[in-house]
């Protein structure tokens, strides 16, 4: 199977280890965690209705002042939450998840409605993260997102237009490639970007597995044709960085040879917790050794070096 690297830098996890430290160090973290939960009890009043605004964990809050009062030294979860909104007779669900150093980084948010397409929905939360972008940052930005959501959702409520005609491989060469996708995200925390990686696996028959956290690492495998768009829909989500690290392309002899290649028998989450942040904070690094356990069972311990630039051993 041929191999295309589309990004050479490995990942640094004593890296982002030094930077989770520094944060803490410097007192950034009580502050804005602070910041966070007075602008959390603001929308609370603002969105005030029933069904309006919903927590994902109430608990959460708990674990957050328990920590700013100095009662453990865990790190809180972040703050996960969705406000639900009325446009022009629309219903809108805003998901948003606030990354520990929010405001001082963008916040992680994502609009859907049953009333837009994908490509639409799409659009939109692209659009939406263009705008947080232009914003300073150090100051709250989810009421301007809810604002620029009211004046522009409708926008995005027109009649689709027909998807533009595109010039791609033949049915029959792509049916005849095989691809496997290794992909890298700064991080994946967000429940419904996680559910949408879900869902448009199964739909476009992709196999594999997400594993969320900072970083976050995704495989995907399948007919090439599947694969490319499966992706092309995955980027098109808001992200702070993701990429594709690797992609291996295997030409087949026959259609029934994919089910052969495929390492994974279905798409779905894993997790590996370390016993130093297990539990209730999310926010934690996986466990190296159980991962590399985890891809020598499915036959792709290899790609271990491929991301971290370091040999492992199973222990």
């Amino acid at each position: 199977m041929s191999c295309d690297w589309e990004d050479n830098e490995y990942l640094d996890f004593k890296e982002l280890e030094e930077q989770i430290t520094q944060i803490v160090d410097n007192g950034n973290l009580e502050e804005m965690l602070r910041i966070q939960l007075s602008e959390l009890e603001m929308l609370q009043s603002m969105f005030s209705n029933p069904g309006e605004f919903c927590i994902d964990d109430p608990s959460v809050i708990a674990d957050i002042n328990e920590f700013l009062d100095g009662k453990t030294n865990a790190y809180p979860p972040r703050l996960d939450f969705a406000i639900n909104i009325t446009i022009d007779k629309a219903k809108f669900e805003v998901c948003v998840n606030l990354p520990h150093d929010y405001p001082a980084t963008e916040p992680d948010i994502f609009v859907r409605s049953d009333k837009l397409t994908r490509s639409q929905q799409h659009e939109l939360n692209c659009d939406l993260s263009r705008h947080l972008n232009s914003l300073d940052r150090g100051e709250i930005c989810i009421c301007t997102a809810i604002q620029w959501l009211q004046e522009n959702a409708t926008c995005y409520l027109t009649e689709p237009k027909p998807e533009p005609v595109i010039n791609r491989p033949s049915s029959d060469d792509e049916e005849r490639l095989f691809t496997r996708y290794w992909i890298y995200s700064h991080h994946i925390y967000s429940k419904v970007k996680r559910r949408e990686i879900l869902d448009l696996a199964h739909e476009f028959n992709v196999t594999g597995f997400c594993l969320p956290g900072r970083p976050g690492i995704i495989c995907a495998e399948g007919i090439a044709r599947d694969c490319a768009e499966w992706w092309q829909k995955v980027k098109s989500m808001n992200w702070k960085k993701i990429m594709c690290k690797k992609r291996e392309v295997k030409t087949l002899e026959a259609a029934s040879e994919a089910a052969q290649l495929r390492k994974f028998p279905r798409f779905q989450e894993v997790a590996f917790e370390t016993e130093r942040t297990s539990g209730k904070s999310r926010d934690c690094h996986m466990d190296m050794g159980q991962f590399f356990l985890y891809l020598e069972k499915h036959d792709c311990s290899y790609v271990f070096k491929d991301y971290f630039g370091v040999d492992a051993k199973a222990r």
